[in-house]
């Protein structure tokens, strides 16, 4: 009995020393240390003039001192920063809650409080397998008379706000011209305002969302509304908006 007595005290000792030992090393377990976040640079833009930086550490919110100066302009209206020159809808940031991972231009969209008159002639072009763009055959030889049916028209509501109402059926394809050139090509990346279930991205020669052809889904009569900036091409803007079902059946045009 004294010897298993003996050997009770021995293993009850040597536990207590494992389990000091073990808070004194921490069992093996070893302090892992977050590494420091990496710095980052933002660089914030008006068109091609670079407007300042600012530091973050990647994935925090910017200090709202450090580029609050960057949104005023003399003479203009601060419309938001875009990720993107031509002011994408999707690539807009909220300062406010979006952060960064990596070093980012920053492109500001500046309204000017009054902007030259746009005296330029803009048309829809594009194709139909029945509807009146059939005759339109992306911007074909076409007569005066002829061009007109295809014209956005001044809506006297707004400067250089253009707009033109037609019939459009599933399968049209259509962009954006100005003086019946491809200079100026607008497609589907310039519509802050379209439905997706009644249009959507069919793609181009250009490889840009900005100069993607529109590809109808759903048969209707649309109206087409473009506003302009001559001095800043970045800022024109469109939206397409369904009033009703087609007018005519575009048998016409077969």
């Amino acid at each position: 009995m004294k010897k298993n007595g003996l050997v009770t005290r021995i293993l009850t000792g040597t536990m207590a020393t494992l389990f000091v030992l073990c808070g004194l090393a921490g069992c093996g377990e070893k302090d892992v240390q977050e590494a420091p976040k990496e710095d980052i640079t933002i660089t914030f833009m008006n068109q091609d003039t670079t407007l300042g930086t600012a530091k973050v550490a990647a994935g925090e919110l910017l200090d709202k001192a450090s580029y609050e100066a960057f949104e005023q302009t003399e003479g203009a209206e601060f419309n938001g920063w875009f990720e993107t020159p031509s002011y994408l809808e999707t690539s807009k940031k909220d300062l406010s809650v979006d952060t960064f991972e990596k070093d980012t231009t920053l492109y500001g969209d500046f309204r000017a409080n009054s902007v030259a008159e746009d005296t330029r002639h803009w048309y829809i072009a594009g194709s139909s397998k029945k509807g009146t763009l059939a005759l339109n055959n992306w911007a074909g030889s076409l007569s005066d008379e002829e061009k007109a049916t295809f014209e956005l028209v001044p809506t006297g509501n707004a400067t250089n706000e253009f707009a033109l109402t037609i019939d459009l059926f599933e399968g049209d394809e259509f962009q954006i011209i100005a003086d019946w050139s491809w200079d100026t090509q607008k497609g589907f990346g310039k519509f802050t305002e379209i439905d997706e279930s009644q249009m959507e991205n069919a793609g181009g020669l250009a490889g840009t969302d900005d100069k993607a052809n529109v590809k109808v889904l759903t048969d209707g009569n649309y109206t087409i509304t473009l506003t302009t900036n001559p001095d800043n091409q970045a800022q024109d803007t469109l939206s397409i908006v369904r009033n009703s079902d087609p007018l005519t059946d575009g048998t016409a045009n077969e």
